[in-house]
């Protein structure tokens, strides 16, 4: 077996074997579409993930990412499902809904809006609301390399409730930001690393904040393996659930 193949197959292993618990952040830099020519472009991705929760879960997902580029513009269309084996028997499911538009795209500052509807029924995330705008700007863009900071306001409306317990609402006025790098390692592999920070105006040292790595790798003009690691803190969570949750997934994205 090749270097190169037996480091794949033990990446697949540690994708599919990995305990961790389900981020609440929906990164949209992970997931947003690279395309050099104006046009519609797209993928279609599957994952197969142990976690853990409150519980021991196996989860089979599954998503579908669209983007249309203008000469000036880029809309991205993005959607998730997951259903999820909970102790194995009860089903769950998670998923969201996310349409952003990023305006003048190839300049230094760029203008944006978002609106988004997420759910997570076992982290008794009964759904989240959001939009916003704010304004990304690209600090790096030459030889392979791309750094983009991202500062946004948004309102976010949320219901939770875990079961039995009685819901809880919530509705704020948020900023979020985010800096992010993308970088080439070879002709058929590259890695991007984010970080984000969201919080309301009054509670800004209280925030919710995510680090992610994720590692694409080509296998062909169609198919690319990935492989990332995602973890948020939420310093004040609406109910009682665990502040600290991670994620180790693997992934296979169909590109059209």
């Amino acid at each position: 077996m090749t270097n190169f193949r037996r480091a794949l197959f033990l990446l697949v292993l540690s994708g599919f074997f990995a305990t961790s618990l389900n981020a609440q952040l929906l990164n949209v830099e992970r997931i947003r579409t690279i395309a050099d020519t104006t046009g519609w472009h797209g993928d279609l991705g599957f994952d197969l993930t142990l976690n853990r929760y409150n519980d021991h879960v196996l989860r089979l997902g599954n998503q579908a990412n669209t983007s249309y580029y203008s000469r000036l513009h880029n809309y991205v269309f993005l959607t998730n499902l997951e259903i999820i084996n909970v102790d194995g028997s009860s089903l769950v499911s998670s998923g969201y809904g996310h349409v952003r538009a990023v305006f003048l795209r190839e300049r230094t500052f760029s203008p944006e809006v978002f609106l988004q509807y997420q759910y997570n029924n076992n982290l008794g995330l009964r759904g989240r609301s959001l939009s916003g705008a704010g304004l990304r700007y690209t600090f790096i863009s030459r030889n392979g390399l791309t750094g983009r900071i991202s500062s946004a306001l948004m309102y976010e409306f949320e219901k939770w409730r875990l079961s039995g317990d009685q819901s809880i609402e919530s509705n704020f006025v948020k900023s979020t930001n985010n800096i992010s790098l993308r970088g080439r390692l070879s002709d058929t592999s590259t890695l991007l690393v984010i970080g984000y920070y969201q919080a309301r105006p009054d509670l800004f040292f209280l925030p919710r904040a995510t680090l992610e790595n994720q590692l694409n790798i080509r296998m062909s003009s169609w198919a690319t393996f990935s492989v990332s690691f995602v973890m948020t803190h939420d310093a004040k969570p609406v109910i009682d659930i665990p502040k600290l949750t991670y994620e180790l997934k693997n992934g296979l994205l169909i590109s059209f």
